[in-house]
């Protein structure tokens, strides 16, 4: 037996500078469970330079350990899904 489930989601789009050496990006407004889909410029695929899903409230975590600091990065998400 298969089903369908129709819910709305959310997109979110931020703008924040990567961090100096990984960990950590502040972003208000974000929330514990918000999916990332692109991070621009570059386009990494989720979860290759960035965490897939967010994990603490206002923040997203930069996986590698390179200084960002200076690279503004647009960050498109899925709330609600």
């Amino acid at each position: 037996m298969s089903s369908f489930v129709s819910a709305a989601a959310t997109v979110i789009k931020a703008v924040a500078n990567g961090a100096p050496n990984g960990g950590a990006i502040n972003i208000p407004g974000l929330q514990v469970g918000d999916m990332l889909i692109q991070a621009i410029p570059y386009g990494f695929p989720p979860g290759q330079a960035f965490e897939q899903v967010v994990s603490v409230a206002d923040e997203l975590q930069q996986i590698p350990r390179l200084d960002w600091s200076t690279v503004e990065f647009t960050f498109y998400l899925l709330r609600g899904v």
